[in-house]
């Protein structure tokens, strides 16, 4: 009974006590903003997504339209020859897409620095401008874009010192801490029960959101294991800072050290130790700039296509063995139109060991902070939120691998249909279609 009044009395003091209700309805406030703008986000990739399914349709229409018509290429380019492989697989309009997840509103991630679709072209890379954008989450405070994710994470403990910091520590002051003995009989009860209100309101005001969100976007349904994770390690992390912030209750005497402790306490945790992590693994592993993989496709790029036919048909056909067998491997001339329509496979391959020592230096880098996680966990809880919001860096490095898988498929099909000179029609453009998985 004495529990139940001493919570009772919390709330009572909590709706009465304006600074600590108005801040909590503040981050209220401030929560919805967020979620609002991730849904306009989520919102944003669905309806670019119908659009591009739209654009697919109707260039595949058209393409049907022309065949339909006896024509072999587009009434306004009679240069093309949509009997040529090369040509009609320039009109197979292949996209990696990246769909959002349904909880992507509760966390922004990296969602958005990277591109979540990818036209593949003869030319295309993972690293490509359409691929990575310069942009960043404190980018997007000072634009006014905060994700729910960033308050959970940074702002959640700061409401929860604004909330509990005078507990005890004011009752001293006044000399009150006699009474509270005399009445309840263990001062750290007291003060666990009255931050245990705090602790509930503030798990009961994340988990709302996150299963209000999830009902909303669908994620109840197809992510519920994410949605209750992500309340788990919300919980957790709530629980983590209550427990740090009771010792300091408990051991303070004044308001001012108490309230003092708890923002150092904060600023340890969230800013100084995920800083100095981030400054370690960026002197270890510094910012790749990418120059290799520009010199691939400028320098290098234009070294190859000033290389002599001959050399260009022994590299072909080194990374491509199966080409001995095709037409135009057993014929003993070299067509060099056949070579320059399939150069861009050399590209390709230059690009990919490039691509991938820039991938490992990332992984390299990614380990290195993980193995922080022990005395870093805001950096942990923040990957692991992305993580369940597939906004994470593997979420983008598994998207990456589709992206160039789709490259490889169709640089190896066009290198193939090619040497294999074959003529080519609307029948083989549905198995082009089929072939990469394209609805029509």
């Amino acid at each position: 009974m004495k529990i139940f009044n001493l919570i009772s009395f919390e709330f009572i003091h909590f709706i009465k006590n304006k600074s600590k209700f108005i801040t909590y309805l503040v981050f209220i406030i401030a929560c919805c903003y967020s979620i609002d703008n991730g849904f306009n986000l989520y919102n944003k990739h669905k309806l670019t997504i119908d659009e591009i399914n739209k654009d697919q349709q109707k260039e595949i229409d058209n393409i049907f339209k022309i065949f339909d018509q006896g024509y072999n290429h587009p009434p306004d380019q009679p240069w093309i020859d949509l009997s040529n492989p090369y040509w009609l697989l320039n009109y197979v309009p292949v996209y990696a897409i990246k769909h959002p997840s349904s909880l992507l509103p509760l966390g922004l991630g990296q969602a958005e620095q990277y591109g979540f679709y990818k036209k593949i072209g003869n030319w295309s890379s993972t690293f490509d401008n359409d691929m990575v954008e310069e942009i960043a989450n404190p980018e997007r405070l000072v634009n006014g874009n905060i994700d729910f994710a960033f308050l959970i994470i940074f702002l959640l403990p700061v409401l929860l010192i604004i909330l509990t910091y005078n507990i005890k520590v004011l009752e001293q002051e006044y000399k009150f801490d006699k009474l509270v003995i005399v009445q309840f009989g263990s001062v750290y009860k007291w003060v666990f029960f009255r931050l245990l209100f705090y602790v509930i309101l503030l798990i009961l005001t994340t988990s709302i959101f996150i299963f209000g969100v999830s009902y909303v976007s669908g994620g109840i349904i197809d992510n519920l294991n994410a949605t209750i994770s992500l309340v788990k390690i919300s919980c957790l992390y709530i629980l983590f800072f209550s427990l740090i912030f009771y010792f300091i209750l408990i051991k303070s005497n004044t308001v001012t050290s108490s309230a003092f402790k708890m923002i150092c306490v904060w600023l340890i945790f969230c800013v100084i130790i995920p800083a100095a992590v981030h400054q370690f693994a960026s002197i270890k592993y510094p910012v790749n700039y990418m120059t290799e993989f520009l010199d691939v496709n400028r320098k290098e790029a234009y070294e190859i296509f000033e290389l002599p036919v001959d050399s260009l048909y022994d590299r072909l056909v080194e990374i491509h063995p199966n080409l001995h067998n095709t037409k135009h491997g057993l014929s003993d001339e070299i067509n060099n139109t056949i070579i320059s329509n399939t150069v861009s496979s050399l590209i390709n391959q230059m690009n990919k060991n490039v691509i991938n020592k820039i991938e490992s230096d990332c992984q390299r880098k990614n380990h290195l902070i993980e193995s922080t996680y022990l005395f870093n966990p805001v950096s942990f809880i923040q990957n692991k939120w992305n993580y369940f919001t597939n906004t994470d860096f593997y979420s983008y490095q598994l998207y990456r691998a589709q992206v160039q898988q789709l490259i490889d498929q169709k640089l190896d099909l066009l290198t193939e249909e090619c040497w294999e000179e074959k003529e080519v029609n609307k029948v083989i453009y549905l198995k082009y279609l089929f072939d990469f998985n394209i609805s029509f």
